[in-house]
């Protein structure tokens, strides 16, 4: 015998039983709990058909549910099978009592590593006598980003006299620092803007910009090398003006800036360092002037102490940028004869991006090394080295 089926009370089709308060089909009423709260509650008719029970559009369907009888109120939630599981409490760990990380929870916290100790006051104090006296010679050139390239001969690296570490330890590290640091100061003395400001602003900048400055000096010293030199190595670098072959170097000490094994310091230390081959392969590419690699220094210095310190410092910075700009768009239009550069200068700011980039992506890492102590370094002077992979 064939069932009798009661029809649905909004389309006349078959029913499935009683659906929110009346008989329907399941069509109709999946429908009316997907569009009760829908647009369609608040529009009109949206046909012109005169048999509203044959054929009738969304809003005039939904219109009649809810004349017939269909209630919104009783709608049930929550009737899944997997909500109805009872899912185990889970209890707090150990570390949330103990209030220490999971990794250092088997670690004495009174047990600490002997800290090496890095004074370098009578350093700031040589830089800050340099400054009170100024240039070593006088200096004449046309604009400030002149002055500065004048500057940056002095320093460039001596390919043909080139040194190869045997090894590197803790001397050859705080002659690295010192160099720099030094080389820095007597760089940036030949631009006039920065000589009018007070020693204290001269010492803060220099002590922040020193080690971006180091990093675009290693890559294009060694981008220099490479060109002049076709036997160069990938994995040979320029450091302090000193050629080093990572490959190549067998004495490595790194005992008295961690007590993690050499391997393990080591591979921290190249995470600071992940684009220096892409860097060095765009400065080749590029093939700068001494003018625009001038300027390239000035400008990632500059920027990057801005952002560091903000406030009346990124106004002296910001002024500071401006007139390299100026000097550098004259130096394309008289010197060059190139009244179309943007493309040019658009290639040479992505080499400085790229630097600031590596400079700001590694700062995870630099956190992941101070919560795991692996350098044991203590500076005298700790704001100098923020952001330069030492501590």
């Amino acid at each position: 015998m064939k069932k009798v089926l009661f029809p649905c009370q909004i389309c006349g089709q078959n029913s499935h039983g009683t659906h929110f308060g009346i008989v329907s089909c399941r069509a109709c009423a999946a429908f009316f709990r997907r569009s009760v709260n829908s647009k369609w509650a608040r529009k009109g008719c949206l046909t012109n058909f005169k048999d509203k029970g044959s054929c009738f559009c969304k809003p005039c369907r939904l219109r009649k549910c809810v004349e017939i009888g269909m209630d919104a109120s009783k709608f049930q939630y929550d009737r899944d099978a997997i909500s109805a599981i009872k899912h185990p409490k889970i209890f707090p760990s150990v570390s949330y009592y103990v209030g220490r990380p999971e990794f250092l929870m088997f670690s004495d916290s009174n047990v600490t590593s002997q800290k090496t100790f890095i004074d370098v006051q009578n350093l700031v104090f040589e830089v800050s006598r340099y400054l009170d006296h100024g240039c070593e010679t006088p200096i004449y050139a046309e604009n400030q980003l002149k002055k500065l390239t004048l500057g940056f001969k002095l320093m460039q690296f001596d390919y043909q006299n080139v040194k190869f570490f045997d090894k590197i330890g803790k001397a050859e590290f705080i002659d690295i620092i010192e160099y720099y640091f030094l080389t820095v100061a007597k760089w940036i003395a030949h631009f006039d803007e920065f000589r009018k400001l007070d020693q204290s602003l001269q010492i803060k900048l220099l002590q922040a910009i020193w080690h971006v400055w180091s990093k675009i000096h290693k890559c294009a010293s060694t981008a220099f090398y490479r060109k002049s030199n076709p036997n160069a190595k990938p994995t040979q670098k320029i450091l302090r003006n000193v050629c080093m072959d990572r490959m190549h170097v067998h004495k490595l000490d790194t005992s008295w800036m961690s007590d993690y094994p050499t391997e393990h310091v080591t591979r921290f230390m190249l995470t600071h360092h992940v684009y220096d081959f892409k860097i060095v392969e765009s400065l080749l590419k590029l093939d700068p002037t001494d003018v625009e690699l001038t300027f390239m220094f000035a400008q990632l210095c500059f920027e990057y102490a801005g952002k560091r310190f903000q406030g009346e410092i990124l106004k002296i910075t910001d002024h500071f940028q401006q007139v390299l700009s100026n000097d550098l768009h004259h130096y394309y239009i008289t010197d060059q004869r190139r009244e179309r550069y943007f493309q040019r200068l658009t290639d040479l700011m992505k080499v400085n991006n790229l630097i600031q980039r590596s400079i700001w992506e590694t700062r995870p890492h630099r956190e992941l090394g101070r919560v795991f102590e692996i350098s044991k370094l203590e500076f005298s002077h700790p704001e100098m080295f923020d952001d330069s992979g030492f501590c």
